[in-house]
């Protein structure tokens, strides 16, 4: 037995002339507000605000990014930013041993007289400011970078982050 499976299930249909409904109703919504502002505006500002108006329903209309119309772009990205997101830190080298003899190996290389002077001394001297503390010696950062911990914690509204948790001993 044969069954007619349909073909283009992702075009729209054209109802309104080369239109789909939904480019119709962008266009005409704008065309309805603008010909509503025209009597309640002075003619200047009537056409500034149409300019806009017609410009947004049509790129609401006709654009698409990444195959993707416009409309959908802007309700993913309102979407992307208002939910929680959760950050989860990974080590780059998770079998490294945690001890004081490993940090140091491995900060050797990192801490040189050109980063000290180019990032951590203006970081440290930031936070000398701020704080009114002491600059933090080399062996001061590894005993801190030995504290640091990434975990996951859940907030009171059930919202999930990533935060840092240093252990003050």
């Amino acid at each position: 037995m044969q069954f007619q499976v349909p073909q283009f299930i992702e075009t729209e249909d054209k109802i309104v002339g080369p239109l789909t409904i939904r480019q119709f109703l962008f266009i005409g919504g704008s065309a309805a507000t603008s010909f509503l502002l025209f009597f309640m505006l002075k003619p200047a500002i009537w056409a500034i605000i149409t300019v806009f108006l017609v410009g947004s329903s049509f790129a609401l209309a006709f654009v698409k990014i990444n195959g993707r119309p416009l409309v959908k772009v802007i309700f993913s990205a309102m979407h992307f930013y208002w939910q929680p997101q959760r950050y989860v830190w990974q080590p780059e080298n998770p079998k490294l041993a945690k001890d004081e003899s490993a940090l140091k190996s491995l900060a050797q290389g990192k801490l040189s007289l050109e980063n000290i002077v180019s990032g951590t001394g203006l970081k440290n001297v930031w936070q000398n400011l701020q704080t009114g503390k002491k600059a933090m010696s080399p062996a001061g950062l590894i005993e801190s970078l030995k504290a640091e911990k990434y975990e996951i914690f859940s907030r009171k509204t059930g919202e999930r982050q990533a935060g840092r948790r240093i252990d003050y001993r």
